[in-house]
């Protein structure tokens, strides 16, 4: 735990441990901060490195605020405010390339059978045709399994207008406004997903 106020532990981080740190080790904990958990090929694809689980494991020889997160070692995670540190530090150099950096994630969490992730990312990336695509895809089995409130924040995350344009996610959406007490706004989107699925069948 800190004492003190945030600004002067964040000088500290900033002033005592990245700044000493070399200018590739910067740069892999820049780019690797938009991400909750770590491990060496995900870090490559995000440094277009191929040293990812070779610097996680020079960063926890060091203490460098990183945590293994199981006993073989092949996941970590940067302690909590160290990571918002990083991740403050980024929108401040590197703004535009967050965007990237999430959508890389995105791609290597879809690759890897991660879908939460990959929806997750996709939505930070602003990729909502990857993110729509990602969600029908497996909007099915979530809803199955339970994941109804996970499911309403990520259509609640796309911009309605995508969603009205995919019927099947219309109904889910339609079904969230609904326990929401929003009845308006579930017809509505019922009716979106009756428009769509007709021009679907035209156009086919």
């Amino acid at each position: 735990s800190f004492t003190g106020s945030h600004r002067f532990v964040l000088d500290y981080l900033i002033e005592e441990v990245l700044a000493q740190q070399s200018k590739s080790a910067q740069d892999f904990l820049l780019q690797t901060a938009v991400l909750d958990r770590l491990t060496g090929s995900l870090c490559d694809t995000l440094t277009s490195q191929d040293n990812g689980q070779a610097t996680l494991e020079t960063l926890e020889r060091a203490n460098l605020f990183i945590v293994p997160l199981d006993e073989e070692r092949r996941w970590y995670r940067y302690h909590h405010l160290f990571s918002d540190l990083l991740r403050e530090r980024l929108r401040q150099t590197q703004l535009e390339q967050i965007p990237t950096l999430h959508l890389r994630a995105s791609e290597w969490y879809e690759q890897n059978g991660f879908t939460d992730e990959a929806i997750e990312h996709a939505l930070l990336a602003e990729d909502f045709g990857r993110a729509a695509r990602l969600i029908e895809e497996h909007v099915d089995a979530l809803w199955q399994s339970g994941g109804h409130t996970k499911l309403r924040s990520w259509l609640a995350g796309l911009p309605v207008e995508l969603v009205f344009s995919k019927p099947h996610l219309c109904i889910f959406h339609a079904w969230g406004l609904f326990v929401s007490s929003q009845q308006d706004a579930a017809e509505q989107s019922l009716q979106a997903a009756e428009k769509a699925l007709d021009t679907s069948l035209v156009l086919s």
